[in-house]
């Protein structure tokens, strides 16, 4: 990739990056003031205002308007749930509830009694939107993982961490269909309890597996100078780890791998050793599952 295009490349990523901040405010700050509004104190409110309002994608389903008195002084209040300015609420079933000119129990924040809410607490659809918010916030951070790694071209294995970090994605965003399938966009809180208890069982399974493989040692390329061997990792074919003396290994190289995709024919770059074994045909023993770059595959063979 061109350095203009990197940088092109990076630009939109910023912008990117930025939009989906500003989204993780609005649904994780929502989230948050609607679990410490439990706490907040009551008041006698009367609804003056309750009405239906058209769904659409930031709008909510209800407008209401409310009065309430605090230390001898009257407030007034618009919000159902703090996510009312980008949420859908079952507008039909809080104006029932709320009907005009009918008292209700009003929650405010002591310390400003003009920040008040008629219903707190988290719900299924809070949960909901934090769901959706995994795979997107996930792919973001996969993009700035590739960024990073075309900046400083360079490869690692990957590592438990990361390998339960991506799971965390792909487990979400696998998990957003059959909730919305079977339960619409507001799924009670059982449900979506129980299903991000599901997508971390995954994340931390994926986690545990990849650093148990990575523990075992199959994966290491040895060399015992004591007793003149070289371990072959579990990769390139080999169904384990290889051992041989290290007179079997006449030199080192590196393999060019072709990939054809949609956008192009695109090499790779893998290292690799020169075995012959007496009595069989020389043969090479490549030592990475994945390609590199042509300038590292060539300096770690170098080295090696």
């Amino acid at each position: 990739m061109s350095k203009s295009a990197v940088y092109i490349v990076l630009v939109t990523l910023l912008c990117w990056t930025a939009l989906i901040a500003g989204a993780d405010y609005f649904v994780f700050g929502a989230t948050l003031r609607q679990y410490l509004a439990k706490n907040f104190d009551t008041a006698r409110c009367q609804i003056l205002f309750s009405e239906v309002t058209p769904l659409s994608l930031m709008h909510a389903g209800v407008s209401v308007e409310y009065a309430y008195t605090v230390n001898g002084k009257e407030y007034r209040g618009s919000r159902y749930r703090y996510d009312d300015e980008y949420s859908s609420n079952p507008g039909g079933a809080i104006v029932r509830r709320f009907p005009k000119w009918s008292d209700h129990t009003v929650y405010y924040d002591p310390h400003n009694p003009a920040n008040s809410v008629l219903a707190t607490g988290i719900e299924g659809s809070d949960l909901m939107m934090i769901l959706f918010s995994i795979p997107v916030n996930v792919a973001v951070l996969m993009l700035w993982a590739w960024m990073a790694a075309c900046l400083r071209e360079k490869w690692h294995m990957l590592s438990a961490p990361a390998a339960g970090f991506y799971a965390l994605g792909v487990a979400a965003f696998a998990a957003t269909f059959p909730v919305v399938a079977f339960n619409g966009l507001a799924p009670s809180l059982t449900t979506m309890e129980n299903t991000l208890v599901a997508v971390l069982a995954v994340a931390a399974a994926a986690f545990a597996g990849t650093a148990l493989r990575n523990g075992s040692g199959k994966y290491d390329f040895l060399m015992d100078e004591k007793s003149q061997t070289v371990t072959l990792p579990q990769t390139g074919g080999r169904r384990q780890p290889v051992t041989s003396p290290r007179g079997e290994f006449a030199g080192v190289c590196v393999q060019r791998r072709v990939s054809w995709l949609s956008s192009g024919t695109f090499y790779s770059y893998l290292p690799a050793l020169d075995r012959r074994v007496p009595g069989a045909a020389p043969r090479r023993e490549a030592l990475s599952p994945c390609g590199w770059t042509e300038e590292k595959a060539r300096a770690f063979s170098q080295w090696l």
